[in-house]
């Protein structure tokens, strides 16, 4: 198999190449260095064809998640990293894909799943567990799973407080979809100096003009939509470059 570029989606036609990608530099991950220090050593080593561990990121939207993983897929292209986008209706399809990965070498994959979840009663989950661990085929060497998730197990835990047996059962069954990520790394609501730090880097990405009360403006602007987190200063700056009100 040619491989003419590091970012595809796969389909039900097979490999399809993502062209325009969403670069991403370091100075745009502000306060998620331990975050960042972690993911990388995981991808390191993979791409230094030594064992790596399926990753799972895990917290609240928009701090940082998705965002690293194009930082790493940036970073680490030139080593032979490759990104596929996988989504997890297609998850009888895998088998199909991993042969396609087997003919990559000199390739190391990360087999993308954004935002994954899974809701009380979904029999997906079981087949992931399988797929990731625990089938017949072995997944390809030169291949890990990178998830994000808003949730740490992704799935919803409900049931492990009804006190039923077979509902506790259920839901251990539930998390230990967990288990097949050796590498969880959390992502937690950011502070309000480091929420302060990421919009003057936005601000001066678009080219804003510091000014009295921007800090208390952008701190009221995250309190109304929900909680401060890099998404939410992004869309602040882009706001104060739309409207300029000052």
């Amino acid at each position: 198999m040619t491989i003419k570029g590091h970012a595809y989606r796969w389909t039900k036609d097979g490999l399809s190449i993502i062209d325009h990608l969403d670069h991403v530099k370091r100075s745009d991950l502000v306060a998620i260095d331990r975050q960042i220090e972690a993911a990388e050593k995981n991808i390191q080593a993979l791409v230094n064809g030594k064992p790596a561990l399926n990753m799972l990121l895990w917290g609240e939207r928009g701090l940082g998640k998705s965002t690293l993983v194009k930082l790493l897929l940036h970073e680490y292209a030139e080593k032979g990293l490759v990104a596929i986008e996988f989504r997890n209706e297609n998850v009888l399809s895998l088998y199909d894909l991993y042969r396609d990965i087997r003919k990559m070498k000199g390739r190391y994959v990360m087999i993308y799943l954004d935002d994954i979840s899974f809701d009380t009663g979904d029999m997906l989950y079981r087949m992931f567990k399988s797929v990731l661990e625990g089938g017949l085929e072995q997944v390809p060497e030169n291949c890990i799973f990178v998830a994000t998730s808003n949730k740490r197990h992704m799935i919803t835990e409900s049931a492990a407080d009804s006190g039923d047996l077979y509902d506790r059962d259920d839901a251990n069954e539930k998390t230990s979809l967990f288990a097949r990520f050796g590498l969880a790394i959390g992502f937690y609501p950011i502070l309000k100096k480091d929420y302060l730090k990421i919009v003057d880097n936005y601000m001066t990405i678009f080219n804003i003009q510091k000014y009295a009360g921007w800090e208390q403006e952008a701190e009221n602007y995250a309190m109304d939509r929900g909680g401060r987190s890099g998404r939410i200063a992004k869309q602040f700056a882009v706001h104060k470059s739309i409207y300029n009100y000052q």
